[in-house]
């Protein structure tokens, strides 16, 4: 389900895949070659910037933004923004470290 935009657009990039039972909310937008798995919940206003990865099962809070070739992990409960080519796990999601 992607909602349509309320206070303005909600964009989806070219190239990106959006998988079954995913729910895109109201002035979303998606960069490009973004890939969002099932089950996956993105909350209002978020931006998404290009080559992000959202595992099964992610939910992202509303307002915030994940940077650009992130990587979040498969039900991982996001409450603040991401920063560019970080991988966040867990709940609520945190930066993997290695």
């Amino acid at each position: 389900c992607i909602d349509r935009g309320t206070l303005g657009d909600t964009v989806i990039g070219d190239g990106t895949k959006i998988d079954n039972l995913v729910h895109v909310a109201h002035n979303v937008e998606i960069g490009r070659n973004c890939m969002i798995i099932a089950l996956t919940c993105i909350g209002g206003g978020v931006i998404m910037e290009d080559g992000v990865y959202v595992g099964i099962g992610g939910s992202i809070r509303n307002q915030i933004k994940i940077g650009e070739g992130a990587f979040i992990g498969m039900g991982a409960v996001v409450l603040k923004s991401v920063e560019d080519n970080v991988t966040v796990v867990g709940n609520p999601a945190r930066k993997l470290r290695r």
